[in-house]
């Protein structure tokens, strides 16, 4: 019997460990190799750069259909053909804006404060360039981003590894300005900690009294046959 409920007890505790969050994505889920895209073809950069960062945000909003979102499905959503990439646009329940930056080193203040309130990254833009990338993160004295040029590395890269697009030289970006979720902390999918001699019979104590109210009803049924 004991042996009956632990086996239930630990099938319920598997099943809950293996349920992913409704919400959020850690740092190691939005930055794998796979969310991040090279473009398709020439003048397309801010596009590209763009997808990856929808791609990120509906990661971290939970969206198992994340992936999808490549740069011909943003194309069709938003692209505008012979201009580009439009100041203000909605992809799906997304939507992203247009803000200048003030040029030269008071970019990096600026950018720093961005990241921090944007974990999907923000789309940065050199017009002197021109090319834009998705700035990732600022992490111990240094930029990082992902470059969807040919001639970039893949996955994130430090912005000086990017084609031609700096912090200081920089003139514009482009962020998710619909909510986003919160990175998840990597600690928040440690296994729960179970008492296994306590919580786990008084969660399935029903379970037990009637496997007991069962046995009893058989052995009262033997009884009355032997008499």
């Amino acid at each position: 019997m004991r042996k009956r409920i632990l086996r239930i007890a630990m099938a319920v505790l598997m099943l809950a460990v293996m349920v992913p969050s409704a919400l959020a994505a850690t740092y190691e889920e939005i930055n794998q190799d796979q969310v991040f895209l090279k473009q398709e073809q020439r003048g397309t950069c801010t596009l590209a750069s763009t997808a990856m960062m929808l791609r990120r945000a509906a990661l971290l909003n939970g969206d198992e259909n994340w992936a999808q979102i490549t740069e011909a499905s943003c194309r069709q959503a938003f692209w505008i053909a012979g201009c580009g990439l439009p100041y203000n646009f909605s992809y799906g329940e997304m939507t992203v804006g247009h803000e200048t930056l003030p040029g030269g080193a008071a970019n990096e203040a600026v950018l720093i404060d961005l990241l921090e309130a944007h974990p999907e990254g923000i789309m940065l833009h050199a017009a002197c360039v021109p090319h834009g990338i998705l700035l990732t993160e600022y992490k111990d004295g240094q930029f990082y981003c992902a470059d969807p040029s040919e001639y970039a590395g893949t996955g994130i890269i430090p912005i000086e590894e990017a084609w031609g697009t700096r912090v200081e030289n920089s003139n514009a970006y482009w962020y998710v300005t619909s909510q986003v979720a919160d990175v998840q902390e990597e600690e928040d999918l440690a296994l729960p900690q179970v008492t296994v001699e306590t919580s786990v019979e008084d969660l399935l104590l029903p379970l037990f009294l009637q496997d007991v109210e069962e046995e009893t009803c058989l052995i009262g049924q033997a009884l009355e046959t032997a008499r």
